[in-house]
């Protein structure tokens, strides 16, 4: 066994990573109250018993191994940045296997939790920190004037993308597992530290002053800025504070001590619990309720159903027949119906309405969905524009089919036969307010932020060019593609002499 100097990591002789020493392997999964599956970091897994040569305690996953209710299959790795999570996730090991990454357990459909311990090899361990850290110059005392902001922003933007692509595949692959996401403690530099305190000695500070500490905290709290933003677009999604569960009881700079390891479990524990226990107590009300918690189970057929000319032909004949007594003749003042149409064909049991604002509230009250600021959208959200026109409520809405930046969108409604595109911000059309999300959506794009593109410089609208004069050639500005290279007298020459050439080719 041998442990490198840069990151946390051993290279184990015999050791097979999809089942760790722990892994009670004796009695079946089905034995135990609740199955949880552990992807990450040394955080995760410290390798124990074999990291006790090193002096290492066990990590917070041991301890939530020793709790009967609990079996744990962890496939974490020492060192792992989110980078070495996402390839070994999606990657295809020797003959075919799968490598030791989460799709073999997830997909298996058996765990009701995950716990992804993920990133603080990104901007904290591994020498990450002299990356971004700026040279030291005194007085300073705003921690971010001794970053890089810029290069802070790209480390976490990665970190945000390769989240949202495992949450991704998590939310596929398994319907039942939710997800618990943590962002470490404020660790603190020591002199001589490899992870912390040699790069900011490399960079000029002594890693006891203050500014130091404060530093570390900034990126630790942005840490939780991030996974609190990625925790409130998907219900499954968990963020777990083990801040303060440390303090003085670290192992070395990055790493916690037993006591610390035992706090971190508990805080783990408790969480899991909790979800299992709303689980239990609301499964009842929403079977009554015809499934609302469960709209996002159908939100890929609703997609579908607005990407196809023909099951959008099918959803306005549908939406026709209800503006039969209406007083309008489809596809007149038909946005809510068409969207009535849409969700109830897709399985999704609304009332059907004619009010865009009535049933924009109907879906928000009754079914559940969360609002969606602009810029945030995803395809299956619901757009709803602002009400411009009496009477109140809103002035359209419509189904989201993809989205290609923070603005420009592919949607479907009754305004065409066929998926089409639509802006957030109008241009022409009512601007949208907000958007609509099934709670517990599943369906994330693999995309950092949506590029935000400012589209009102651009004209809308088509424009007539012809009363305009066309700019003076004066044989310069144009080059030599102003004029034709060959007048039509040298063509019928060439011609010719083509003609002769093939007239005296001898024939075979």
């Amino acid at each position: 066994m041998t442990k490198t100097d840069q990151s946390l990591v051993y290279e184990v002789e015999g050791y097979r990573p999809q089942h760790p020493p722990f892994l009670r392997t004796a009695p079946q999964p089905g034995t135990y109250k609740f199955r949880l599956a552990i992807e990450g970091d040394s955080w995760a897994n410290i390798l124990w018993p074999w990291s006790k040569i090193f002096g290492y305690n066990q990590a917070f996953s041991n301890i939530i191994d020793e709790d009967d209710r609990f079996y744990i299959n962890n496939v974490g790795w020492p060192g792992d940045t989110l980078e070495n999570v996402v390839h070994e996730t999606f990657s295809i090991g020797i003959q075919g296997q799968n490598g030791r990454g989460l799709r073999v357990p997830i997909q298996s459909g058996i765990f009701d939790f995950l716990i992804l311990s993920g990133g603080g090899n990104d901007f904290l361990g591994g020498g990450e920190l002299k990356k971004f850290l700026k040279p030291f110059v005194a007085g300073v005392d705003d921690p971010w004037d001794c970053l890089d902001k810029q290069k802070v922003d790209r480390v976490f933007s990665r970190i945000r993308t390769a989240y949202l692509r495992l949450i991704q595949a998590v939310n596929l692959w398994s319907r039942k597992t939710h997800i618990f996401l943590h962002g470490y403690d404020h660790a603190i530099p020591r002199a001589g530290g490899r992870w912390l305190g040699d790069p900011f000695s490399s960079r000029g500070y002594d890693p006891s002053d203050k500014i130091c500490a404060e530093i570390v905290k900034l990126l630790v709290d942005r840490m939780y800025d991030l996974l609190d933003q990625i925790s409130a677009e998907n219900r499954r999604v968990h963020v777990v504070n083990v801040r303060g569960c440390c303090q003085e009881n670290w192992h070395d700079e990055l790493h916690p001590n037993l006591p610390a390891a035992k706090l971190v479990a508990r805080k783990f524990i408790e969480s899991m619990l909790k979800v299992s226990k709303h689980h239990e107590m609301t499964a009842g009300v929403t079977n009554l309720i015809g499934r609302s918690q469960m709209d996002a189970d159908y939100i890929g057929r609703l997609v579908e159903l607005g990407s196809s000319r023909r099951s959008i032909e099918e959803v306005h004949r549908i939406a026709g027949r209800y503006m039969e007594g209406s007083g309008f003749r489809f596809p007149r003042n038909a946005c809510a119906a068409t969207l009535s149409a849409f969700l109830q064909t897709a399985g999704i049991p609304v009332r059907t309405m004619l009010g865009a604002g009535r049933l924009a509230a109907q879906i928000e009250r009754d079914r559940n969905w969360d609002r969606i600021r602009v810029g945030r959208q995803k395809p299956g959200d619901l757009g709803v524009t602002f009400d411009n026109t009496a009477p109140s409520g809103a002035d359209h809405v419509y189904l989201v089919v993809d989205v290609h930046d923070a603005d420009l969108m592919t949607i479907a409604d009754n305004q065409a036969p066929r998926p089409h595109e639509r802006y957030a911000s109008g241009r022409g059309r009512t601007r949208t307010e907000y958007f609509l999300r099934a709670p517990g959506m599943r369906l994330f794009r693999d995309m950092d932020d949506l590029e935000d593109i400012d589209y009102s410089i651009y004209p809308f609208e088509d424009e007539d060019t012809n009363d305009l004069e066309d700019p003076r050639d004066d044989g310069q500005k144009f080059g030599r593609w102003s004029t034709p290279v060959i007048g039509d007298d040298a063509i019928e020459r060439i011609a010719q002499r083509v003609a002769e050439i093939l007239q005296q080719r001898p024939k075979k």
